[in-house]
């Protein structure tokens, strides 16, 4: 069992990556975080608390940062809708908010359970660089950061820059050189897994809570994604979740990844180093596709 706090700015695969999670008797998840990212945080907390809500998770959500570091905020809506999670429709939601703040979660529940906590951010990654500045041992006594984001080929936001990199570079930096356990999810890998239109109507087929949302997100994923042309849906976020419950079916390379944070046209470019054998960043390149959905199938069959 692999005790999980998730940080999220819950747009359309976010919700599928906590699907995942809630649907995995390997994965117990301890807490939610929400982060403003693929929107402002009062759209990205009010998404989280509705999924959660629908699938009746138990584990506490708390309010994140609501801005970058240092750079302007970006968002995603593009891809995600007005809401950041356009599609679903949800019931008048019953869970709340937990009070406190988010950072001073993550930092306290690490603390008390020394590498026994992994921390899974498939937004920018905001939250785990403020938690790491104010409790430096965040870093040393997570049992891993799992992240999605970064690119070391071509980017989705800019050329060179992926978008959860993009929204926060300096955060990025901050994390990726904090010599925690870290496990790196970029577009290289995320990109091998695309959501079929056959898969979709399977989905649909199933007529349950869960399912019903998961098909209602990806209805609007995959209209997006054929309106720019950009070819069948990818289910970036969910591949962190799914490395948890079965590490072997990615492929990993340890390197040095920085991030690029004075060119002004790369900026939030993810920077490959040397490779190396201690410390850096373990870096997923391959994906094997029919494993990972066959954990998607299993998730949704599981839930109501």
């Amino acid at each position: 069992m692999e005790r999980v706090i998730m940080d999220v700015d819950t747009g359309l695969d976010d919700a599928v990556a906590i699907v995942l999670a809630a649907g995995s008797e390997q994965i117990q998840i301890e807490g939610i975080v929400a982060v403003c990212g693929n929107m402002g945080l009062e759209y990205t907390l009010e998404n989280t608390l509705n999924v959660c809500d629908l699938l009746d998770i138990t584990a506490p959500v708390y309010k994140g940062a609501d801005r970058p570091l240092l750079r302007d905020k970006v968002d995603a809506g593009e891809f995600h809708g007005k809401t950041g999670l356009d599609g679903p429709v949800f019931p008048p939601r019953k869970k709340q908010v937990t009070k406190g703040l988010g950072v001073q979660y993550i930092i306290d529940t690490v603390l008390a359970n020394p590498n026994q906590i992994n921390l899974v951010a498939v937004g920018p990654l905001t939250d785990i660089a403020l938690a790491i500045r104010v409790e430096p041992k965040v870093a040393l006594l997570a049992k891993r950061i799992v992240i999605m984001g970064g690119s070391f080929s071509r980017g989705n936001v800019t050329e060179f820059a992926e978008f959860n990199t993009y929204a926060d570079p300096e955060a990025a930096q901050i994390v990726f050189t904090s010599g925690a356990n870290l496990f790196l999810f970029p577009l290289d890998c995320t990109m091998q897994v695309r959501l079929s239109k056959e898969r979709l109507a399977s989905y649909h087929a199933m007529h349950k809570k869960a399912s019903t949302m998961v098909s209602a997100c990806m209805d609007t994923y995959m209209y997006n994604y054929e309106r720019f042309n950009q070819g069948l849906p990818v289910l970036h976020d969910p591949l962190c979740i799914a490395f948890l419950i079965d590490p072997t079916l990615f492929g990993l390379h340890r390197k040095e990844v920085t991030v690029e944070l004075a060119e002004k046209k790369e900026y939030g470019r993810t920077l490959a180093g040397k490779d190396c054998t201690n410390g850096g960043v373990s870096v997923a390149l391959q994906a094997k596709t029919e494993g990972f959905w066959a954990l998607m199938d299993s998730a949704l069959a599981t839930l109501q």
